[in-house]
């Protein structure tokens, strides 16, 4: 498994191979690399996986007739805290110190 594909199994939710290589490339990583025990533990793929969250947190529902592709407002929570947990940890610079949520379909900040 490359390390593209371990950051894309983090959800189900699909996110493009483009995003991933931007979010390596920002984080000095190789998407196209192995991914081993040693890189799951970085900083820079720990770094790499917040920024999924962040994205998996802020991603739009995609509706076409009657299938759906979503995380409950719940879920998006979660993965916002989990990725300002990870932020927080290494003082980066995209650590907000709060959450977001979604009330029905507005969004509430």
């Amino acid at each position: 498994m490359t390390i593209l594909e371990a950051l894309q199994a983090i959800n189900t939710y699909p996110i493009s191979d483009t995003y991933i290589e931007v979010i390596c490339i920002d984080r000095d990583l190789t998407s196209t690399a192995d991914y081993t025990k040693t890189i799951g533990s970085s900083e820079g793929y720990q770094l790499a996986t917040a920024d999924t969250y962040f994205y998996l947190a802020n991603h739009p529902n995609i509706v076409e007739q009657d299938v759906g592709i979503n995380n409950a407002p719940e879920i998006k929570k979660q993965l916002l805290g989990l990725a300002n947990a990870i932020y927080k940890e290494y003082d980066d610079p995209k650590f907000t110190g709060f959450t977001y949520g979604f009330i029905g379909e507005d969004f509430n900040g």
